[in-house]
C-alpha cells in the first residue's frame, strides 16, 4: 500500500536499524524466560481467580487509588511478608512499590538515575531486555566477565577504578545474583558481602534484580543483597512471573 505521507521524515535521528521481518523461534531460544506450559496448574488458578472476583469482584474494575501510588497494599503486604520469609529481608508494605513486572521497576529506575551519555555497570551476559532498556535511552551498559559465582569482583573493581580514572562514575552496578540470567549461577554470600563492600568503597548504589530467585525449591538459597545490606546502597526488584508454574 502506498503511503501519502513519508514518515521517517519525522522519526527521531538516532532510531536504531529496523528489524528483520520475524521468521520463528531461533533454534537456542533466549527470547524469554519460558514456563512448562505442561507445569502451568490451570484448574487452580481457574480456582483461585474465581474466589478473588467472588471476594473482590466489584472493586476489580477500578484504580484501587485508595491504595495510593505504591499499589493494593493488601498485595504489599503480601509481598512484604514473603521478600522477609524467603530473601532474608526485613521490609514492610510501605517499602514496597508494585509495578507491571521487573521490567517496569528498571524503567523507573533508569528514569530516576540515568540521562542520555551515562554508564551503567552490568554482567557482561545479562537480561536482554534491561540491556535494551538501557540502550535505548542513551545509557552505556558496560559488561564485566562472569564465572560460576557471578560477576567477577575482582574485574568489577578494575573497571571501576579505570572508569574513575576516566572522570566517569557509573549510576548503579544492575546484578541477578540469585539464579543469574542466562548463567543460572548464584553469588555465594561471602561474594555478596564484597561486593557490597566495593559499592561502600565506590560509593555506587546496586540494582538487584532477583526476579528468579524463586526457581531455588531447597534450602540452599542465600539472603538477597538487600538483606545483607546496611548501608541502603540496594534497590530490590522482584516478579511473580517464573513462579506461576510452582503454586
Amino acid at each position: 500500500m502506498a503511503l501519502d505521507i513519508e514518515y521517517s521524515t519525522f522519526f527521531k535521528s538516532d532510531l536504531p536499524a529496523p528489524s528483520q521481518r520475524w521468521s520463528g523461534f531461533p533454534e537456542y531460544n533466549f527470547i524469554g524466560g519460558h514456563n512448562d506450559a505442561e507445569s502451568i496448574p490451570v484448574d487452580d488458578m481457574i480456582k483461585s481467580i474465581s474466589e478473588v472476583l467472588k471476594r473482590e469482584g466489584k472493586t476489580l474494575a477500578t484504580y484501587g487509588l485508595q491504595h495510593g501510588p505504591q499499589g493494593y497494599k493488601p498485595l504489599r503486604e503480601f509481598i512484604s511478608k514473603k521478600v522477609n520469609k524467603r530473601s532474608g529481608l526485613s521490609v514492610s508494605s510501605d517499602d514496597i512499590l508494585i509495578t507491571s513486572g521487573s521490567g517496569q521497576a528498571l524503567d523507573l529506575i533508569n528514569a530516576a538515575f540515568c540521562n542520555p551519555g551515562d554508564t551503567v555497570i552490568v554482567e557482561q551476559f545479562s537480561y536482554g531486555s534491561a540491556i535494551n532498556r538501557l540502550r535505548r535511552i542513551g545509557v552505556k551498559p558496560i559488561g564485566v566477565p562472569l564465572n560460576d559465582e557471578g560477576i567477577r569482583l575482582d574485574l568489577l573493581v578494575e573497571r571501576l577504578e579505570d572508569l574513575l580514572d576516566k572522570s566517569i562514575k557509573p549510576k548503579f552496578i544492575y546484578v541477578i545474583p540469585t539464579v543469574q540470567n542466562p548463567a543460572g549461577s548464584i553469588m555465594p554470600e561471602k561474594n555478596r558481602l564484597k561486593l557490597l563492600e566495593i559499592s561502600k568503597k565506590f560509593q555506587i548504589p546496586i540494582v538487584e534484580d532477583e526476579c528468579y530467585a524463586d526457581l531455588i525449591w531447597d534450602s540452599s538459597r542465600p539472603p538477597a543483597l538487600a538483606a545483607l545490606d546496611e548501608g541502603n546502597r540496594v534497590i530490590h526488584c522482584g516478579s511473580f512471573l517464573r513462579q506461576l508454574h510452582q503454586h
